[in-house]
C-alpha cells in the first residue's frame, strides 16, 4: 500500500475592498501573549491579592495608592501603622506585608522636688549638696543630666530645691541661712550690711537633717527655742 503525503494548505484572507486570497503552503505557529492587567489605586486604597479592583484601606494600615499589576497571591499598597488585628482576605504568611519597624520612645520620669535625672540613668536621684533640683518630668538621655543646677553663689544641703546665700557653722554642723525671715522670732546674723536669718521653733529639732546636734537658745522671757533650717524645721 502506498501513502501519499498531502501538505496542509493555510490561507489567509485579508479583508479589503476586493477579497484577496493569499495562500501559503508552510505551517505558522501562533502563541498567545498575556499582559497583566494593571490597576491604579487612589490614596487610601490598596489592591488585595487575586483582586481586580482597589479596596479602601483598613484601619491600622496606611495606603498611599499607586499602580499595581494583578497578582493572585500578593497584597499590594498596604502598609502597617501598628500591629494589625483586622481581618484581611486572600492573605497568608508568605505574601502578607511583613515589614515591621520598631519605634522607640524614651522612658519618662517624674522627679520630686530635691531630685533630678542623671545622664544614662532610668531613675531619679537625690540632688547633691551645693546644687538645687526643683523637680519635674524628664525623658531618658544618655549624655545629659536633667533637672539639676549648681549653686554658683550659694550653698545647699543634699536633696534641696533651693540655694541659700550663707551657712552658720556650729561645731561640725551647720544651719543654712535665708535672706528673708521665715519664722518669728528668728536668729538674725548680720554680715556686713546684710542680715540673714535662721529659723527658730519651740519644738525640739536638730539643726539640719544631717546633724545629730541641737542649737538650743532661751529668750529673756524664758522661752526655749531650737534653731534649725528648712531640712528639719516643720514647713
Amino acid at each position: 500500500m502506498k501513502y501519499i503525503l498531502v501538505p496542509l494548505l493555510f490561507c489567509i484572507i485579508s479583508m479589503q475592498s476586493f477579497a484577496d486570497i493569499v495562500c501559503n503552503d508552510s505551517f505558522v505557529n501562533y502563541e498567545a501573549v498575556y499582559e497583566l492587567q494593571s490597576f491604579t489605586c487612589n490614596n487610601g486604597y490598596f489592591l488585595p491579592a487575586n483582586a481586580t479592583a482597589c479596596t479602601i484601606c483598613q484601619s491600622e494600615f496606611s495606603c498611599s495608592g499607586g499602580e499595581f499589576d494583578f497578582n493572585p497571591n500578593k497584597i499590594q499598597g498596604l502598609d502597617f501603622e501598628s500591629v494589625a488585628v483586622a481581618q484581611v482576605n486572600n492573605a497568608c504568611a508568605s505574601n502578607f506585608p511583613n515589614n515591621f519597624y520598631a519605634e522607640y520612645e524614651p522612658n519618662s520620669h517624674t522627679c520630686s522636688s530635691g531630685y533630678y535625672l542623671p545622664a544614662n540613668v532610668d531613675e531619679c536621684t537625690i540632688c547633691p549638696a551645693n546644687s538645687y533640683c526643683v523637680g519635674g518630668t524628664y525623658s531618658f538621655n544618655e549624655t545629659t543630666d536633667q533637672g539639676i543646677q549648681s549653686c554658683v553663689n550659694g550653698f545647699s544641703p543634699s536633696g534641696s530645691a533651693v540655694c541659700y546665700p550663707h551657712i552658720l557653722h556650729v561645731g561640725d554642723s551647720n544651719v543654712y541661712l535665708h535672706s528673708t525671715k521665715q519664722t518669728t522670732p528668728s536668729l538674725n546674723i548680720k554680715i556686713g550690711n546684710d542680715v540673714f536669718y535662721a529659723n527658730m521653733i519651740t519644738e525640739r529639732t536638730k539643726m539640719n537633717k544631717d546633724s545629730s546636734h541641737y542649737l538650743h537658745v532661751k529668750t529673756a522671757d524664758n522661752i526655749h527655742y531650737y534653731v534649725c533650717d528648712d531640712t528639719t524645721c516643720p514647713q
